[in-house]
């Protein structure tokens, strides 16, 4: 908890700064203009898994290669709204550390199509509720991230919201602790959109996600090393010439 405490700090510091170099009016009056979001869940949910896409920018030929491989969406992680997506035909998620109405304007201005909200990050249940509200009238669609069986049942009493993210690696660690995911699947009751990141590299990590009822994965960027198409045949199990 006290490093995503750090983390609340630090976006709170930064949001300030930005907001007062630009009003909420001036965003809400940009949103105004925009186009309906490209719908994230919708994207990622089919008879198998999907596969999202961790990127750190809007690179055109990137974007490209990861369209023509079937990827379902991509996920641009950090504080700051993403830049330059609005023209891709790939729904976007943005995973930060979003705790203000402000981030979400932000966002949406950015190209996002989506957010993730961390559970863990609200200790005020009316600025949570106020979050997931805020963002529905954006036309955003809302992942709640929960990191364990209380939250779950909090996050369901509280909210009763259509998607969850589950982080595989926790408080640290560099392996995933896929039999921790397992149990708070059997939380979520049927019929949410469950995303799961985190250390998914292998085709039974896939496999087994699947099967304990992930919709989709989020996989970092070490899938560009090898091409993004070889790299998701192999992970969907489709290694023919």
């Amino acid at each position: 908890m006290a490093s995503l405490d750090r983390m609340i700090s630090s976006s709170r510091r930064a949001l300030e700064q930005r907001r007062g170099a630009r009003p909420l009016a001036q965003l809400e009056e940009a949103v105004g203009a925009l186009a309906p979001i490209r719908p994230f869940t919708e994207a990622v949910v089919g008879e198998e898994i999907s596969f999202v896409l961790r990127v750190a920018d809007a690179d055109p030929a990137l974007l490209a290669e990861a369209g023509a491989a079937g990827v379902a969406g991509l996920a641009v992680v950090g504080d700051a709204a993403p830049a330059g997506f609005e023209e891709t035909s790939l729904p976007v998620l943005h995973r930060g550390v979003l705790i203000d109405p402000y981030q979400l304007y932000e966002s949406r201005l950015g190209g996002a199509d989506g957010v993730v909200l961390i559970a863990e990050a609200f200790e005020d249940d009316d600025e949570f509720a106020e979050m997931q509200l805020v963002a529905a009238q954006l036309g955003l669609d809302v992942v709640v991230q929960v990191a364990d069986e209380d939250e779950v049942e909090h996050v369901l009493e509280l909210l009763d919201p259509d998607s969850f993210l589950i982080q595989n690696l926790r408080d640290g660690r560099e392996v995933p602790d896929f039999e921790h995911t397992f149990s708070l699947l059997e939380e979520v009751p049927a019929g949410k959109v469950v995303v799961s990141a985190g250390g998914i590299k292998h085709r039974d990590e896939v496999l087994a996600l699947e099967s304990a009822g992930v919709d989709a994965a989020i996989l970092g960027r070490w899938v560009q090393r090898h091409g993004i198409a070889a790299t998701l045949d192999i992970l969907r199990g489709d290694t023919r010439e």
